[in-house]
């Protein structure tokens, strides 16, 4: 008996040293049905479609999964030595496995019978190889941090050499009072806007009540009174927009003539300096 657990202890610490792969399509698709034939009880039909399970594994990720629903199985039936055989099986080749499924208590214990046994037999090969995990993340943390180190210095020592940047006065830049025509004369614009669209207004607004006057005393055409009332809608609706438009232009225009009397802004003088910003502005007070 002593050879095989020297054979099971080598196998798992392989495992355990190898990255844990997806199980394969085919070993899940029996595992799936030995499970619903599990639930049904019918234990016997479930075993054997563990074993069909078996020939379609693809390393140790799908055996150690086998052996764990086998030993689920045997623990049921109330086979405890081939349970425990199974659950050793598959925690050898994967020690932190867990129970794939919901068990009774009399099938947990079982396991955790196995887990003891593995643990107890894998426990200072696996403390060691943990033990080499973290100080190999340590090493590779230290070098990381050497070589930030590293780059910081070569950063230091070239700022270092980069020459100071000689001292002197920050340029003065002045803006110029603005210039072109003023607000008073720009105000024709809105005004001669405000005027057309008035007239545009007058002129739809006169339509459509000449179109609804045609069809209250019934001059317009029998067959075009349905034309002709929409198209007095559709005039009367651009009537008023026009009429919308045409007193904004005029406010637009009253309100630029009266502020356009007064003065002309005041000079602006701008000092630019590296990281600031003078601002100042020159002129007489009214």
């Amino acid at each position: 008996m002593r050879q095989p657990l020297v054979v099971a202890a080598l196998g798992a610490v392989l495992a355990f040293s190898m990255p844990a792969r997806a199980q394969s399509a085919e070993v899940k698709k029996y595992l799936n049905a030995a499970v619903t034939l599990y639930e049904n009880l019918e234990y016997e039909k479930a075993l054997k479609q563990i074993q069909r399970a078996k020939t379609k594994s693809t390393g140790a990720s799908d055996d150690a999964r086998i052996a764990l629903y086998e030993g689920i199985v045997f623990a049921d039936m109330g086979k405890e030595d081939k349970a425990l055989n199974a659950f050793k099986t598959g925690l050898s080749m994967e020690p932190e496995a867990k129970l794939p499924l919901e068990v009774s208590p009399k099938v947990e214990k079982v396991f955790n019978k196995a887990l003891e046994n593995v643990q107890r037999l894998l426990g200072p090969q696996l403390d060691k190889q943990r033990e080499e995990e973290r100080l190999r993340v340590e090493a590779e943390k230290q070098r990381a941090a050497e070589e930030q180190r590293k780059k910081d210095e070569e950063a230091a020592r070239l700022a270092a050499v980069k020459p100071p940047e000689p001292d002197r006065p920050p340029p003065a830049v002045v803006a110029p009072a603005p210039s072109g025509p003023g607000m008073r004369a720009l105000a024709i614009i809105p005004l001669a806007i405000g005027v057309a669209s008035g007239g545009a207004a007058a002129y739809f607004l006169f339509t459509a009540r000449g179109q609804e006057a045609s069809l209250n005393n019934g001059t317009a055409p029998l067959g075009q009174a349905i034309s002709v009332r929409e198209q007095g809608k559709t005039n009367a609706l651009l009537g008023y927009a026009f009429t919308g438009v045409a007193a904004a232009g005029i406010a637009t225009a009253g309100l630029m003539f009266g502020l356009g009397g007064q003065k002309a802004p005041a000079p602006v003088t701008i000092f630019a300096a590296p990281g600031q910003l003078y601002v100042g502005v020159s002129g007489a007070l009214p």
